[in-house]
């Protein structure tokens, strides 16, 4: 571990100076490879070419993270300051003393608000987009405090932000602390920038991850990154956990199912969950300057994850016993909750906590008639228990204490203030071919779906292992897929074949701000294809997209996905926030064209309806000429078919029809062997 060969000879290692990139590139490889065990019963580590593709693990350029967290988080920057600087000019003409005035400002200092935002990726790998964004706030704060004593023009004596004194502070401990430990400290490395750095990360960074070892990995990253001469490494647990980002239960949908199963109100443990905020708020605050307030942010937070067991073991089994009815009809699910509605029927507080704790946390004296019930209803727990514990359902307000308020309210008041990423691009729905690459090849290699779903059928005959493996799967995935439809929690994203990457698109939508921001990185799909049109369409036409920048793969992005991929970095706001024009680029190859006006040009929101008003995707062009052509032909001439009103008006007579479906209708199209077999011939 501490040497590599290279050329025949033994070279050390430099983990001290090992960046993200090379981090996540050996995670990649580590991807790539998957156990396996022999027709001999021996396992053997094996290269699967779609492991990667299976877990959407693909290492991001850092251009092209750098453009995702420059178009993010730098417009909440320069808010931030643009409103610092106007309260200044107000105060200048106040008549008011010169201490109240200074007060007021002060509130408003903005490398404290930017140190105030909270950044989020939920589905953060490695920590690429988390360690740029460190690095970027930590930058902006720098140039803050360097920047604002001289706006107040108006004060008797130098404004200096209160971010000085803290990292002062910090200094000042970690220094009188090397002094009486005996450590050699050079003071020149403990640099403001590095203390800020820490400030950050300690406060803005969030992030989430379904894989336990990715979110050490992360941790790993981010340390390495931030770390600071003299000081132990921060505690990260509090903001980096191990979940499902895209399942999970808003607190505001639990309370609507405990209604409908049983009149149950959980008020009472939702407000006590909710006092965790003051025990998060402690551990963000703190610098984590030596051992002893590591340990206390630890303490803090077993105290926290303690005061929300109880409702996360409430949610969890609503989310599993959810699972397990998604594609059930009405009767059918109401006849499998039976057992739990009864159970339910119970007082308030014995119901709550055989939620929370299962029928064991109770020796209960029943009569024998009830039994029947309380067997049904351990089953039905275990069940959900179990499915909760694999799947990793995360349920946001419980999991970030202090990120929302009010958490009942239909509309909690919080979120994040931006969220960034890279997510997973791959469907749910289970792939034959790449489950069976390296289980078994033959198979996978079949030349249609047919062949290859005739192969799989004659496994189940045989009773084969492999067979009840690929079923097991593909159930797990079908739930998945039905539990999406029916959550209600994807309205605008889970039509046809579900991607994962377009229930993030959405999912951040619902945890930013309503004036936040989200910046992804998806494929092309979220704003051409027909399944996401609904909700491009409500963001584009209402003046939500800051930017749409697309391009064409052409391996000099992604190595390993096909040249011609395409993917666009994303860049919308949330409820509330609105851009008078859109900045669009099209077919680009490299960050650099995005600056040339004639390949980057505005599109407004009236340009999106027009130009697409049926399927609501976004018109693509080459160049801003081209723009500005189709927008006159538009603007003089109607489409062929409008169903923008409802209703059909056909300015021509023309009738749209798919015929064939290479997958689905596999098995009416034939091979040229078939072909010849049969007597045709070219």
């Amino acid at each position: 571990l501490s040497h590599s060969k290279a050329n025949g000879r033994h070279r050390f290692i430099n983990y001290r100076d090992m960046s993200v990139q090379q981090l996540g590139s050996i995670w990649e490889r580590l991807l790539e490879r998957e156990p396996v065990r022999d027709e001999d019963g021996s396992i053997a580590v094996r290269l699967n070419p779609y492991a990667r593709k299976d877990s959407g693990s693909f290492f991001t350029p850092q251009e092209l993270v750098d453009l995702i967290v420059d178009q993010t988080l730098k417009p909440l920057t320069e808010e931030r300051l643009a409103t610092f600087e106007q309260k200044a000019k107000e105060l200048a003409n106040d008549s008011r003393a010169m201490a109240v005035r200074r007060a007021e400002l002060i509130a408003l200092d903005p490398a404290v608000a930017v140190l105030d935002l909270k950044v989020l990726d939920p589905a953060m790998g490695s920590g690429h987009f988390l360690v740029t964004a460190v690095d970027f706030l930590s930058d902006h704060i720098a140039e803050l405090i360097e920047y604002v004593p001289a706006v107040p023009d108006w004060l008797s004596e130098e404004y200096a932000s209160p971010i000085t004194e803290q990292v002062t502070k910090i200094r000042r401990d970690i220094l009188k602390r090397a002094q009486k430990s005996g450590w050699v400290i050079d003071e020149q490395q403990l640099t403001d920038q590095a203390i800020i750095r820490r400030m950050v990360l300690k406060r803005c960074i969030y992030g989430v991850d379904k894989n336990h070892l990715t979110v050490e990995l992360a941790k790993v990253s981010l340390w390495l990154h931030s770390f600071t001469v003299g000081a132990p490494l921060s505690f990260l647990d509090h903001h980096l956990r191990c979940g499902d980002s895209l399942i999970g239960m808003r607190i505001r949908d639990a309370t609507k199912e405990l209604g409908r199963l049983g009149g149950m109100y959980a008020d009472s443990a939702i407000q006590a969950a909710e006092s965790a905020v003051v025990a998060m708020e402690k551990i963000e605050e703190m610098s984590d300057a030596d051992i002893a307030e590591v340990q206390e942010s630890e303490r803090l937070f077993q105290d926290v994850e303690a005061t929300t067991y109880d409702l996360r073991g409430v949610l969890d089994i609503l989310c599993g016993a959810r699972w397990m009815t998604g594609a059930m009809k009405k009767p059918e699910r109401e006849s499998f909750e039976g057992p739990l509605v009864s159970i339910l029927a119970l007082q308030e507080d014995r119901a709550y906590r055989l939620m929370a704790d299962g029928p064991a946390s109770i020796n209960d004296e029943d009569p024998v008639k009830q039994r029947y019930f309380w067997t049904k209803f351990e089953d039905l727990w275990e069940d959900s228990n179990s499915i909760a514990t694999r799947e990793g359902f995360l349920h946001w307000e419980v999991a970030f204490p202090g990120v929302w308020l009010r958490w009942g309210d239909d509309q909690p008041i919080g979120g994040f203030d931006a969220v960034i990423g890279n997510p997973p691009w791959d469907r749910i729905k289970l792939q034959e071919v790449e489950w069976f690459a390296t289980r078994s090849p033959e198979l996978a290699k079949a030349s249609t779906a047919a062949r290859r779903k005739a192969k799989i059928k004659a496994l189940r005959e045989q009773g084969a292992t492999l067979a009840h493996q690929f079923d097991a799967a593909k159930e797990r995935a079908d739930s998945l897929g039905e539990l999406i439809r029916s959550f209600g929690q994807y309205p605008l994203l889970c039509g046809g074949d579900i991607n994962l990457y377009s229930l993030f698109v959405e999912r951040a939508m619902q945890l930013t701000k309503p004036a936040g921001l989200v910046g992804l990185l998806t494929p092309s799909g979220i704003y051409a294809d027909k399944t996401a049109a609904d909700f491009f369409k409500s963001v584009s036409t209402s003046g939500r997209v800051a930017s749409l920048f697309d391009f064409e793969n052409k391996k000099i992005f992604f190595k390993d996905i096909h040249a011609s991929f395409k993917f666009c970095a994303l860049i919308f706001g949330g409820m509330e926030r609105r851009f008078d024009e859109t900045k669009c680029a099209f077919f680009l190859h490299n960050i650099q064209t995005i600056a040339d006006p004639d390949r980057c040009f505005p599109l407004a929101p009236h340009d999106f309806a027009r130009v697409n008003p049926n399927t609501g995707t976004a018109p693509v062009f080459r160049t801003c000429r081209d723009a500005e052509i189709t927008r006159g032909i538009y603007e003089r001439h109607p489409v062929l078919v409008d169903r923008s009103s409802g209703e059909e008006r056909h300015a021509w007579p023309v009738r749209y029809q798919r015929m064939f479906d290479m997958t689905n209708d596999s098995h009416l199209f034939r091979t040229a062997a078939q072909l010849e077999g049969e007597g045709f011939y070219p």
